[in-house]
């Protein structure tokens, strides 16, 4: 308990004042122990942001994952998108200090961010290559498209949804993104009557 506690504490403070403001002290302030509590947890500032990188990686592996529907031999393309981007942008905004860390990384944050970041990303985009693929046959059109270039395309767009509901919760909702998506799909390739 004590351990994830500070974690809490941990992501606080990086959220709050980012990566230069958070020292062992500060997180034993944050989280109300004495400084030796806290190094009994992690033994330093590098096994703490390690442990903190690793809980939230996982964290957002496990909602990617989740966010994606099955591919239903029933299934329509243009849901499973929809609803994959509905439940991510969900996601982002019922856990915003998590998505924050991975999604909008302060200036001074140090390569292990990055490189956590980057693990996200390339799970992210084997994702959408696969509905990619699966969608292929199903969805009129897709089949011309570049489907590498599309997948990394809709990475981006999906980020950047991701940032802005970080930035501005109440202007960029989930269903906001719902509804958008659904138009946009409508709109560039409409499925047969």
């Amino acid at each position: 308990m004590r351990r994830e506690q500070v974690l809490d504490a941990a992501l606080r403070l990086l959220n709050q004042h980012g990566y230069a403001a958070l020292t062992m002290e500060a997180v034993a302030k944050e989280v109300d122990l004495a400084k030796p509590r806290v190094y009994a947890a992690y033994p330093g500032l590098e096994p703490l942001l390690v442990a903190l990188l690793e809980r939230e990686e996982e964290r957002a592996l496990t909602t990617l994952a989740g966010a994606m529907p099955t591919f239903e031999t029933t299934a329509e393309f243009d849901d499973i998108l929809i609803e994959a981007m509905t439940n991510l942008m969900t996601a982002v905004t019922e856990n915003p200090a998590s998505w924050r860390l991975l999604l909008l990384p302060a200036d001074d944050a140090p390569p292990q961010v990055r490189d956590r970041f980057e693990t996200g990303r390339r799970f992210a985009l084997a994702q959408l290559t696969a509905l990619l693929e699966w969608g292929r046959d199903r969805r009129r059109g897709l089949a011309e498209l570049d489907l590498e270039l599309t997948a990394i395309s809709l990475l981006a767009m999906g980020e950047q949804a991701g940032r802005m509901a970080l930035s501005e919760p109440d202007t960029f909702t989930p269903e906001r993104y719902r509804q958008f998506t659904r138009t946009l799909l409508d709109h560039m390739s409409p499925l047969p009557k």
